[in-house]
């Protein structure tokens, strides 16, 4: 009845007058009562009661309650909790998989034995390309047809992945969202703005599910895949009249948008409580001028289409480490080095189980920290495997070292594109100021790190964003395992 008023009150007044009634006619915390107290448990409710979806809400309440009940576990009981489900999962995978039966007998691993980690880390590891080659050989047969969803990663490095999800994993995935926002302090329902690539796409058509959701979720959504000196300052005077208490933003736009306001020379009186960031790495500088703009903590969140939600920075004020989603996916790194590759195992993947899976991001790793053996934080994300800029001799240069090199000069916004021959195109949009003594100072400064790498600077007005409209400061066409030849 309450949707359906709801929705008969949209058709009447239309989108921008509803958004208008809720800035002015619904009451901040009038609204944030009626999603947390009413319109989400009902939401959940008429799922839990639709035969389709009652599985993943099951679930979904499963896990939330799992989460709630083991938060003050200790290390050694997270422990031994993930060993023995590691098992369980390893042993469903051999049972219900062709891809995973065939893996195992190939290297002699028994999944039915009493196993540890230090056995788990002799397994291969997962590579996309073996993801996408599997086909349905990887897709549980338990699971009919009805019961899967199918999704697929953004292929900010290629080609995309296909990824099948059925029930539990999608309970667990909905339900580590929920809860790490909970601990950030801004549960849902909390007024909350999204600087994001939305599906309220204003060159899409939108439907009333699409807006009844952003209603119940007490969300306003901005589109950042086009931003401009006009967007930005639209945006920033709806944020001082709606008073977000939280925005979650990609970290390019949100770095965007503190320049904007910082060079406004006005005083910003939002968020209410932080911001969170995701869908692309949050750079030093890019969290620097956000903090002095805004004086608000930022929480830096990692995750993936593939994988879902793996972590979040939850006292950034303190550390910036990542808590991991340790009850859903098993993270650990490649190696003994640091940094190190990210690998991780999907412990609730009833539709298709991914086991060390190379996930192709390049984290920092406590020191105790080892192949096969679960890690509650993980220290930094340093970025993608191929977001680095390759020295010759197998040596490399990070790209978190990047802005720092460039933090001096007028650069709104750059990229570094490394070829395969080892040479470097540094794309530059640049601030006003910008002369030939810039990129003369940009090309001294960069000439000692990269140690007389051919580097050619190139203005431009805009950086080209990856497929899933991520900006990659760093890309490097340097094979790895050629690169060891040189």
């Amino acid at each position: 009845m309450i949707r359906r008023s709801i929705y008969s009150h949209w058709r009447g007044v239309g989108w921008q007058e509803l958004q208008k009634r809720q800035m002015n006619g619904i009451g901040r915390t009038t609204h944030k009562i009626l999603s947390q107290r009413v319109l989400l448990p009902l939401t959940r409710t008429r799922s839990l009661v639709r035969k389709t979806l009652r599985p993943v809400m099951l679930a979904y309440y499963d896990s939330l309650r799992f989460r709630q009940q083991s938060a003050n576990w200790s290390v050694d009981r997270k422990r031994q909790w993930i060993l023995e489900r590691l098992r369980f999962t390893l042993r469903r995978a051999y049972r219900e998989t062709d891809f995973y039966r065939q893996r195992f007998d190939r290297v002699g691993f028994d999944p039915f034995a009493d196993f540890s980690f230090a056995d788990f880390a002799a397994l291969p590891m997962l590579e996309k390309e073996e993801l996408r080659a599997a086909g349905l050989s990887i897709r549980s047969k338990r699971l009919r047809a009805d019961q899967l969803l199918k999704d697929a990663t953004g292929g900010s490095t290629g080609m995309p992945v296909e990824i099948w999800l059925g029930p539990e994993e999608r309970g667990w995935r909905e339900s580590a969202g929920e809860w790490f926002q909970q601990l950030s302090g801004v549960p849902l329902g909390t007024r909350t703005a999204l600087l994001w690539g939305h599906h309220l796409d204003p060159v899409k058509q939108d439907n009333w599910r699409d807006r009844y959701a952003t209603f119940v979720n007490h969300q306003r959504w901005f589109d950042c895949f086009r931003l401009s000196p006009e967007t930005l300052a639209r945006y920033h005077r709806e944020f001082e009249e709606w008073r977000p208490a939280c925005i979650i933003a990609y970290a390019a736009a949100l770095g965007a948008l503190a320049e904007y306001v910082k060079e406004s020379g006005v005083e910003p009186h939002y968020p209410d409580l932080g911001f969170v960031t995701g869908a692309e790495k949050l750079l030093p500088h890019h969290r620097e001028i956000i903090e002095t703009v805004f004086r608000r903590p930022v929480h830096e969140r990692y995750g993936s289409r593939d994988v879902g939600f793996i972590g979040c920075q939850l006292e950034p004020q303190r550390t910036y480490d990542f808590t991991l989603d340790w009850a859903n996916l098993l993270v650990e790194p490649e190696d003994h080095n640091t940094p190190s590759a990210i690998l991780i195992t999907k412990l609730h993947a009833d539709a298709m189980p991914m086991i060390r899976y190379r996930i192709g991001d390049v984290g920092s790793f406590a020191p105790t920290s080892q192949p096969g053996h679960p890690s509650l934080l993980l220290q930094e994300v340093v970025g993608r495997d191929t977001d680095r800029i390759w020295l010759r001799g197998g040596r490399w240069i990070t790209g978190l070292q990047m802005p720092h090199l460039l933090k001096d000069f007028a650069v709104r916004e750059f990229q570094f594109v490394q070829r395969a021959d080892y040479s470097i195109e540094l794309s530059i949009i640049p601030h006003q100021g910008f002369n030939e003594e810039s990129r003369q100072g940009i090309l001294q400064a960069l000439r000692p790190n990269l140690e007389e790498l051919p580097v050619n600077i190139r203005l431009v007005d805009r950086i080209e964003r990856t497929l899933a409209s991520k900006w990659r400061p760093v890309i490097s066409h340097v094979k790895p395992e050629e690169q060891q030849l040189t």
